[in-house]
């Protein structure tokens, strides 16, 4: 009865053993080592079309998303053109006006996908929430005052309201699209940098 013990043993285990690794933590696909570079921005480009082209039906854009989806983007033309002369594409960056924002507690200073906290204020915490995109940040203070709401126009900002709780305040700031941020403090207060 042991050596049939001992026979099921080896048939079942030594197989498992052979296929086992050193540790099991360790991921089965090694990631790719990726640099994420800044982006350079798209300015112009001019397309010349081939000789029998006479008709443009339509422009298909194929983009990728702040969440590395590729998505498509169809717009029909549907017009007739010269193909001896380019199609030209641009795109301009949009230059905002600097927008100041004064609060009891801080002044908010917004130009080009830049927030500027002016706040001596000790950050506690930072987050994002979706469905609208909007910045959280939360500053160590104890006030009290009534929850204050800015709506501005013409800006990728769309609105800022601002909320006393126990021993902090909070800043909420909505934008016009879900954006990547970096958080920079310094002696003056915050710097967020969107993308």
């Amino acid at each position: 009865m042991k050596g049939i013990d001992i026979k099921r043993f080896v048939i079942f285990f030594i197989p498992l053993l052979l296929f086992a690794r050193i540790n099991p933590f360790e991921p089965v696909i090694t990631p790719e080592n990726i640099k994420v570079k800044n982006p350079t921005y798209f300015n112009k480009i001019k397309i010349y079309l081939p000789s029998d082209a006479r008709v443009l039906k339509k422009i298909v854009f194929v983009y990728q998303t702040l969440d590395s989806d590729v998505k498509t983007k169809e717009v029909s033309i549907d017009k007739a053109i010269d193909f001896h002369y380019p199609i030209i594409i641009t795109h301009k960056n949009v230059k905002y006006p600097i927008k100041v924002l004064s609060f009891a507690t801080f002044k908010l200073y917004i130009k080009n996908k830049k927030l500027f906290f002016a706040t001596k204020d000790k950050l506690l915490r930072v987050f994002f929430l979706v469905k609208p995109f909007r910045l959280v940040l939360d500053f160590k203070r104890n006030v009290d005052f009534l929850t204050i709401q800015k709506i501005l126009k013409n800006s990728f900002v769309k609105k800022v309201v601002v909320g006393a709780h126990s021993g902090f305040y909070r800043v909420v700031v909505y934008f016009d699209a879900k954006y990547s941020y970096k958080i920079k403090k310094d002696i003056n207060g915050v710097l967020v940098e969107l993308r």
